[in-house]
């Protein structure tokens, strides 16, 4: 086995462990990214929980005009104060579930991963091709 064959496997392996999972993530994340667009956007205010805790709820109208509510997740809670408004986005099908977070970073890192991975795998596939001619 010469040097240029070992390097040949080497890419071959590179070349389907970066296709196959980043055309998976690909997907993956476009179909997040499709599922998260039909958040609907509308405005929220900051209440007091309704048992009384310390924790922080936000109350919002969904499109039947009925009044949500939901806890405040944990890494926003510090920065809002009783009364504060807020846009909050959530599901037409699950109006109950809403969220302060934009729905368009969903999936983000999974595409990012996806491109990546796809990118060395055709930059090795090209290379190996390459090393293929020039013999």
């Amino acid at each position: 086995m010469t040097t240029s064959d070992a390097f040949a496997l080497v890419l071959e392996l590179i070349t389907w462990v970066g296709l196959l999972p980043g055309i998976v993530l690909l997907a993956a994340g476009y179909i997040r990214k499709a599922w998260a667009s039909r958040y609907q956007e509308t405005w929220g205010v900051i209440v007091q929980s309704p048992a009384g805790t310390d924790h922080l709820w936000f109350r919002w109208m969904d499109l039947q005009r009925e009044l949500q509510s939901a806890p405040v997740s944990l890494d926003a809670d510090e920065s809002l104060e009783l009364g504060d408004e807020v846009k909050v986005y959530f599901d037409p099908r699950n109006p109950e579930n809403g969220r302060l977070d934009h729905p368009s970073a969903d999936g983000r890192l999974m595409r990012i991963l996806g491109w990546l991975l796809v990118g060395v795998g055709s930059a090795a596939a090209i290379v190996q091709i390459v090393i293929l001619l020039s013999e």
